[in-house]
């Protein structure tokens, strides 16, 4: 599914769930850390924040850390796209997501909205990645595939609840990635390796002799 048509679901989603409710929240803010971190930057500025790009150096995990506020609406969802680049030399096989919240966050705190692989809303990584159903949760997002290196997914897709914290009241939360690489055989085990096809090679050679 690509983005405009997600857009337009999401645009038609939302217009058949506006309510009577004033209060509704707002990200002011994201900052992003953590090992894996090459680059990350933003299209649209607060109180938008929709199209995210993020880059990583490793598949160490990287930390998207977001204020959120109070402000006048009648919605909580928050619809984010992300371009995730793959800036290392290896191939990822696996891509992880992971609500970590603060104290204090009202109701029954933030969570991804869609999490069924099968709903027409569901986090969307494609064509790289495909969401595993069994392992997702809530605060969970579990996704198997390929993003070879140097290459990126671009606008993929998950979906925010974010409570209201109340007027003159704010929050914050992490949403950690984090990237899964092939097995790379060790130093040692190329050694390993090198010396049983030399030893077979030899044996192979005194049969002939």
């Amino acid at each position: 599914m690509n983005v405009t048509t997600k857009s337009l679901l999401v645009a038609m989603a939302f217009g058949g769930s506006v309510a009577t409710a004033t209060a509704s929240s707002v990200i002011t803010g994201i900052t992003a850390s953590g090992p894996g971190l090459g680059s990350f930057s933003f299209e649209d500025p607060a109180p938008t924040f929709k199209y995210l790009s993020t880059a990583f150096s490793s598949a160490d995990p990287v930390t998207l850390r977001f204020t959120v506020a109070h402000t006048e609406g009648d919605n909580s969802e928050h619809h984010i796209y992300e371009t995730i680049t793959n800036s290392t030399a290896t191939a990822f096989t696996d891509l992880h997501l992971h609500i970590d919240e603060s104290v204090g966050i009202p109701g029954d705190g933030v969570v991804f909205n869609y999490f069924s692989a099968d709903h027409y809303l569901a986090p969307d990584f494609a064509p790289n990645f495909t969401l595993d159903s069994v392992s997702a949760g809530p605060r969970e997002l579990n996704f198997t595939g390929e993003l070879e290196a140097g290459a990126s997914v671009e606008d993929s897709y998950f979906n925010l609840n974010l409570p209201d914290p109340g007027a003159g009241n704010t929050y914050t939360f992490s949403l950690t990635q984090t990237a899964t690489v092939g097995v790379v055989p060790e130093p040692e085990t190329y050694a390993m390796l090198l010396a049983g096809l030399g030893l077979m090679g030899f044996m192979a050679r005194r049969k002939q002799n």
